[in-house]
């Protein structure tokens, strides 16, 4: 692999690959660590080690409250953390609630943890607890300026680049079981069908309904998603004495005295409410496009993959996304009020109209459905009218798949330098939003817990940034925040590439997106991917021919050049032995299924290649 400089709008449509100067050797390619290095090189993250100073920093953030303890039978030493008595002063505390975390699986990180409390009135209390990563890095400190030239955590397939050092981010912050941590927290009280309770709905009320400051908890169990929706599907603590560990492992298990029939109940509780919650989001225009997401089960080895398949999200991920949301959204409507300019926030701003106009025309020539971009409201009912009135999955697989090309990403902004209309997130379809949740992953999230901080202190005016700072400190996370997730892509692609070398796909279904002169787009859904294919690359056994039809819409024509290519049978069943094909021609055009065969290209750098084979046979 090598590196070279690209200037940008060189790169003309008649030019498969752009024009570049100073072509460098880099590394090798084809292998897992290779490909990883140019990856990092190329989206810029790659961060390297943390610098001494940084690490000094840390130390000195942690050492009061460090401590060592032995690690099973092992005679080495793991390094614990507990917050001194200094630290407790003016926090509320939450050690005694049942809070808990629900998380991934290899989850190392523990941003969020949670709390849920029937009240006699009927409503409940919630609890979202926030690992008070701003009380361990100061501002203008060597570890605040590393966290923000990172700006977030990079998720790669076999590895994590954090944003913070491990005795913070996997140690100290992060919020693990039975042991107690620091956190920042939004308390609130809110009804069975997912409104917010608002002050003398019920009774009057001798506190605010929603209470932000700063607490100490003690989690009693690490669950992570499938545990907590076998806890919800019923399948474990429905009042057995013995758990089945197969479904509730044991280091999952409630700890500090609480049991698991408490602890399900919390679930199930909480799972009641968001569900509600979640209806009335989507009643109140709230969008979601889906896409898939594959998941990689590695060898022993770390890096050859032996599995991949569909992430599956469950009602646990929702329960989280429903309570990380609201929270999220309250503390944008403290910082709003309280903070006023320098609130940092996050927008949404509405897609692509052109593009959104080309997949409404489409629908309508293909399936001859309408699809209303009016608002996010309007496109989501669309989008649910069309599950409802299509009995092929792939259709609506394919549509939503189309739509999410046009949606420009959500930012970080500061919300002085910019009009207040401008504030809007347009997916949730809310007037405004942030992120507060992710301390440890995301630098925006810290800066929200010090302006937090701040407004709780009467002291906005004094804080160091003005909405200028704190809106370019945002574009520099919105760059950073999208580099990562390209490394990300890039990283999943590479372990799909080493999948199909060992396991290749001889026939698939594609579903072509988009089509343009000299090559067109393949939507693989088994594979969650779309990926370009090139025509020229299929001259050897197809005659193509590209145009443009009476409407202006590009189409493309392929026919078999022989009568045995891949996809055609004989008259008795057997592929390849017939003197005549079972498909003669095949026009291509937004929407068209087809038949794919899919593998790992031969030449570096590695990547997917997909190929088509034929028409595809229902």
């Amino acid at each position: 692999l090598y590196r070279a400089i690209y200037t940008y709008g060189s790169w003309h449509a008649t030019n498969k690959w752009p024009p570049c100067k100073n072509l460098t050797p880099l590394c090798g390619s084809c292998n897992v660590e290779d490909e990883t290095k140019a990856l990092l090189v190329e989206f810029d993250v790659d961060h390297g080690d943390f610098p001494p100073k940084v690490l000094k920093d840390v130390e000195q953030s942690v050492k009061s409250g460090r401590f060592y303890e032995k690690s099973g039978s092992s005679s080495e030493e793991d390094m614990g953390w507990k917050p001194t008595e200094e630290m407790l002063r003016g926090r509320r505390d939450y050690r005694n609630h049942r809070v808990f975390t629900i998380d991934p699986t290899t989850a190392r990180d523990l941003d969020d943890a949670l709390h849920i409390t029937p009240l006699p009135d009927g409503r409940v209390e919630i609890g979202v607890h926030i690992a008070d990563v701003s009380h361990f890095i100061q501002p203008d400190t060597a570890v605040d300026e590393e966290a923000l030239r990172r700006a977030t955590t990079v998720y790669l397939v076999d590895r994590v680049i954090p944003m913070l050092p491990r005795p913070l981010c996997e140690i100290a912050c992060s919020l693990n079981e039975n042991v107690e941590r620091l956190a920042f927290s939004v308390v609130w009280r809110m009804n069975m069908d997912g409104t917010l309770s608002k002050k003398g709905e019920k009774e009057k009320c001798k506190k605010d309904e929603i209470w932000y400051g700063r607490t100490v908890i003690k989690s009693c169990s690490r669950l992570d998603y499938a545990t907590a929706q076998n806890i919800i599907d019923g399948k474990v603590a429905t009042g057995e004495k013995v758990v089945d560990e197969t479904l509730w492992p044991k280091s999952r298990q409630p700890t500090g005295g609480h049991t698991f029939d408490e602890v399900a109940a919390d679930v199930r509780l909480m799972h009641k409410v968001a569900m509600a919650r979640r209806k009335l989001r989507f009643e109140n225009g709230a969008l979601a496009l889906n896409g898939i997401k594959l998941a990689f089960q590695l060898e022993e080895d770390g890096e050859t993959p032996k599995l991949c398949a569909p992430y599956p999200i469950r009602d646990s991920n929702r329960l989280i996304e429903e309570f990380m949301l609201l929270a999220n959204y309250l503390v944008a409507q403290r910082l709003i009020t309280h903070a006023h300019g320098r609130a940092l926030l996050r927008n949404h701003s509405p897609p692509i109209e052109l593009g959104l106009q080309n997949v409404v025309e489409v629908s309508k020539a293909s399936f001859n459905f309408d699809i209303d971009i009016t608002s996010s409201q309007s496109l989501q009912e669309s989008l649910n009218r069309l599950c409802r009135e299509c009995d092929d999955e792939l259709i609506v697989q394919s549509v939503t798949e189309s739509l999410m090309t046009p949606f420009r990403p959500a930012e970080y902004i500061a919300a002085g330098e910019l009009d207040e209309a401008e504030w809007r997130h347009f997916a949730l379809n809310i007037p405004y939003y942030t992120h507060f949740t992710s301390p440890i992953r995301r630098y925006p999230d810290v800066i929200v817990h010090r302006l937090l901080q701040a407004t709780l202190d009467d002291n906005v005016d004094e804080f160091p940034q003005n909405s200028s700072e704190i809106h370019a400190v945002a574009s520099h996370c919105n760059g950073k925040k999208m580099a990562a997730k390209k490394a990300q892509e890039r990283s999943d692609r590479v372990f799909l590439s080493l999948y199909l070398k060992s396991n290749p796909i001889s026939s698939a279904l594609g579903v072509c997106l988009g089509v343009g002169e000299k090559t067109f787009t393949v939507f693989v859904p088994s594979l969650g991917m779309s990926t370009r294919v090139f025509l020229e690359e299929h001259e050897d056994v197809f005659d193509v021919n590209a145009f443009e039809d009476s409407n202006g819409k590009r189409k493309i024509v392929i026919r078999p050049k022989t009568n045995v290519v891949p996809g055609m049978q004989s008259d008795d069943g057997v592929e390849g032995s017939s003197s005549s094909s079972s498909w003669k021609s095949l026009d291509i055009g937004v929407f068209t299924k087809l038949e794919v065969s899919c593998f790992c290209k031969a030449q570096p750098p590695i990547d997917v290649k997909v190929m088509v084979v034929g028409p595809w046979k229902e």
